[in-house]
């Protein structure tokens, strides 16, 4: 007989695909079979669950849980008016209906949860859309109604989302809004991830043209409903000019005819100007060029960027699929003569910048002028301009031709070095969803307490819990980092405490549960459960144990209490705390409250099942935006990636990188290329050997992290990080022809044995489990492996570093 938890965890999980029947049926007879002790421990879960149902299996089960339980009355809250609720336009478009029924099971049971519930529900309905758009008969009507479905539905959920901040969580007029714009800009990430998931399979000129305007309709609408809501004194129109930055990248992806509406509601009105001037002609040139072409390559933009400082857009078009190149075709526009000086122009030529269009100085205009190359690829902006995208034409078509006319029949360009990862603002149009993550928070979803999600450095953890949705069953999700922060705010709770400790102030009681609510970035129920997650959690604790050395004052006022309440704050909800390695928290052991709650848990590289193929799973996408598309692999290279990389991000791009680039030493044919495991098998035998990792600059980051972690110097930093490398630099070494990276369980205290010590190390059982759960090692059939064989063959080819 399943439990209480399990039918409940089970009904959720029907009412989010929209069903009615069975759910309300298991409820029923849950209910009934419980007796008043339990009904009384679950029905706070009963109540949320209950609230799901439509109008009348609510009022059934209301009815229901009264009769079975005495003396406690049930608070049943009107259904509040939809914005769906209105009748219905006559001239609808087929599918319509649904999409708009959809729209409203989103708005009032999974309001802002963008990861799961809208990436689920969305995306059939925009196939379906996109489908009428390629078709000149069908795409003005399509277009409107994919506006208007998106404007109502954007007016609706955000109008509900800053009331409830404002009027019942008690949020500052200022908080509520940064919440809201951090939604909005979510909210069209969904359309735009759409858009460049599709712009690889436009290969005619319906289909190009119809992702473009699919997107434009999509921003268009979001855009339109959010201007119409009311922010007490002010309003949308008022708001989005003082968040330009936040949105007009997505400028770059539209047409220009939407783009000039778009820019009306979004910008003020100098910085509209310029864009009517400078950026709407760079669009309409693509406009003329995707017109002009006569192959099966479109130019479509696959990436936008606002550079407010230097008063730049920039927009790169992808290349002819024809070419291995996965450079993009990169322009420049430049909102103000100011911005584009000699040495900018100077700069864009350096960086193989096809064009730049801007309105010059007459310095600036003479230094182009003097110059062949600069002259060809710089577009004046004047008072005609039609020739302003004329020109601007002639130079995409310069740019497109030289590539194609370097066309080889061997590889010769690294796509996998184009891979950004060192470059945040472009990391969000190669985003692979981290199902892995949302599963692993899943396992907790109804559990309270204090949990460790360890991981080797770069493995995606930071942006994965950001990506996660900041609601999950009846949970506001809160995540924070102590590092670099992905998105405004995300660094509130670390810079709360660090301003506490500098000023010596005394926490109150409360402190932490009201920056965390202040930290949230949707509305947080009185009595909801959150889940607090803390990156980069070693640096908070680091910061704790620094100012307890200083003053033992900032002890008793600020740390220990702030531990304490976080032990407070665990048990009525999760917090975790994410790094990578155990162990930072233990500090003031004489008197810690929390280290004994912490339990560890690994955190997820990408998922890869062996055998599954090209885009199937994590691991696949992965590989899939590594190599954009541009040659075709089997299963077995996939397996044997996997099993070298174990599917960490950063160290798979590091070695994809080096493998492209022996496909290109080897002269390897273009024509017919699918990359099998004979291909890996004969790139590991030849440059995964330790003398060519060690003179790679491939794998610089992870080279530096290893040497100063097996360095005297690591050792007195971090004792437990200093064993677990040691550990992998003597389980890599080769041992014959080739390490084996694994040795019996019976032997690893001998691996332990042989590590120089500078002092007492972590005894090896301690080793073994918790490097185990940080992905560093894995266990199994009486084994122990190295998990990632990248890293331990970056640990055996380096010298530690010198003190």
């Amino acid at each position: 007989m399943a439990t209480p938890d399990q039918t409940l965890n089970k009904v959720e999980e029907l009412l989010a695909v929209g069903r009615g029947e069975e759910p309300e049926q298991l409820l029923t007879e849950l209910v009934r079979q419980m007796g008043e002790s339990a009904l009384s421990a679950w029905r706070a879960d009963l109540l949320k669950l209950i609230d799901g149902f439509q109008p009348k299996r609510k009022k059934r089960l209301l009815k229901l849980l009264d009769q079975k339980t005495t003396n406690k009355p049930i608070l049943v809250r009107e259904p509040v008016q939809s914005a769906y609720a209105t009748d219905a336009p006559t001239d609808i478009v087929p599918g319509e209906d649904a999409f708009r029924s959809d729209l409203a099971t989103l708005s009032e049971k999974h309001i802002f949860q963008w990861s799961t519930h809208y990436h689920r529900l969305l995306p059939s309905h925009f196939n379906h859309y996109l489908a009428h758009l390629r078709s000149e008969s069908t795409a003005e009507r399509y277009a409107e109604s994919l506006r208007q479905l998106l404007r109502d539905h954007a007016r609706d959920i955000f109008s509900k989302g800053y009331g409830y901040q404002v009027e019942q969580a008690g949020q500052s007029q200022s908080a509520a809004m940064q919440k809201s714009i951090g939604g909005l800009s979510r909210f069209l990430k969904l359309p735009l991830e759409y858009y460049l998931d599709r712009s690889l399979d436009a290969v005619d000129r319906a289909s190009a043209s119809a992702v473009r305007a699919f997107f434009s309709a999509s921003m268009l609408g979001i855009v339109e409903g959010y201007n119409s809501v009311s922010f007490d004194a002010s309003d949308g129109t008022n708001v989005l000019p003082q968040h330009f930055d936040r949105i007009a990248h997505n400028l770059a992806f539209l047409t220009p005819e939407t783009a000039t509406k778009v820019v009306g509601l979004v910008a003020r009105d100098a910085v509209a100007g310029q864009c009517r001037r400078v950026l709407i002609p760079l669009l309409e040139s693509l406009d003329e060029l995707i017109r002009q072409e006569h192959e099966d390559y479109f130019p479509l933009p696959l990436f936008g960027l606002y550079k407010g400082p230097q008063g730049r857009f920039e927009i790169g078009v992808r290349p002819p699929s024809s070419v291995m190149s996965r450079h993009l075709i990169a322009a420049h526009a430049y909102m103000s003569s100011e911005y584009a000086t000699p040495h900018v122009l100077e700069q864009a030529r350096a960086t193989d910048v096809a064009l730049v269009v801007a309105p010059l100085r007459p310095d600036s205009a003479a230094h182009a002028s003097s110059d062949s190359r600069l002259s060809d690829m710089v577009v004046r902006v004047g008072e005609d301009r039609q020739e302003v995208v004329d020109t601007a034409v002639h130079a995409w078509k310069r740019a497109i031709y030289e590539l194609r006319s370097k066309r080889s029949p061997v590889v010769q360009y690294n796509i996998a070095r184009e891979f950004p990862l060192q470059e945040p603002a472009r990391q969000k149009f190669h985003h692979v969803q981290r199902d892995s993550v949302r599963n692993l928070l899943r396992t907790y979803e109804r559990q309270n307490g204090v949990k460790l999600w360890c991981s080797v450095r770069r493995s995606g953890k930071t942006t994965a819990c950001f990506d996660l949705d900041f609601k999950s069953a009846d949970s506001a999700i809160v995540p924070q980092t102590c590092g670099t922060e992905p998105i405004p705010g995300g660094r509130l709770f670390y810079d709360r405490v660090s301003e506490t400790l500098r000023a010596q102030d005394a926490i109150g009681n409360g402190f932490v549960e009201a920056i965390v609510r202040e930290c949230a970035p949707v509305s947080v129920e009185n009595g909801q459960r959150i889940v607090f997650i803390v990156d980069e959690y070693e640096t908070l604790f680091g910061h704790l144990r620094a100012a307890t050395d200083q003053s033992q004052l900032l002890r008793y006022t600020v740390v220990q209490p702030l531990l304490n309440q976080l032990v407070e704050f665990a048990r009525d909800n999760l917090l975790v705390f994410l790094g990578q390695q155990p162990g930072a928290h233990f500090i003031l052991m004489d008197q810690n409250q929390l280290a004994p709650y912490v339990k560890q848990d690994s955190f997820p590289l990408f998922e890869h099942i062996v055998g599954k193929r090209t885009r199937a799973g994590e691991f696949g996408r992965l590989v899939s935006k590594i190599l954009a598309d541009r040659c075709k692999w089997s299963p077995g290279f996939l397996d044997a990636l996997h099993r070298e990389t174990a599917g960490h991000p950063f160290l798979t791009a590091n070695v994809l990188c080096v493998f492209v680039d022996w496909l290109i030493e080897r002269q390897q044919r273009l024509r017919g290329l699918r990359l099998r495991k004979q291909h890996f098998r004969r790139f590991r035998e030849r440059k995964l050997q330790l003398d060519e990792m060690a003179h790679c600059s491939d794998y610089n980051f992870f080279q530096e992290a290893t040497s100063q972690a097996l360095g005297e110097a690591g050792y007195r930093t971090n004792p437990w990080l200093y064993t677990v490398y040691w550990v992998l630099r003597e389980m890599s070494k080769p041992d014959g022809d080739a390490p084996e990276f694994a040795i019996p369980l019976a032997d690893f205290a001998g691996v332990w044995k042989r590590i120089p010590a500078h002092g007492p190390l972590p005894e090896p059982n301690e080793i073994l489990r918790t490097a185990s759960q940080a992905n560093f090692l894995e266990t199994a059939d009486g084994q122990v492996n190295v998990k990632i064989r990248t890293l331990g063959r970056l640990a055996a080819s380096v010298r530690p570093a010198q003190t």
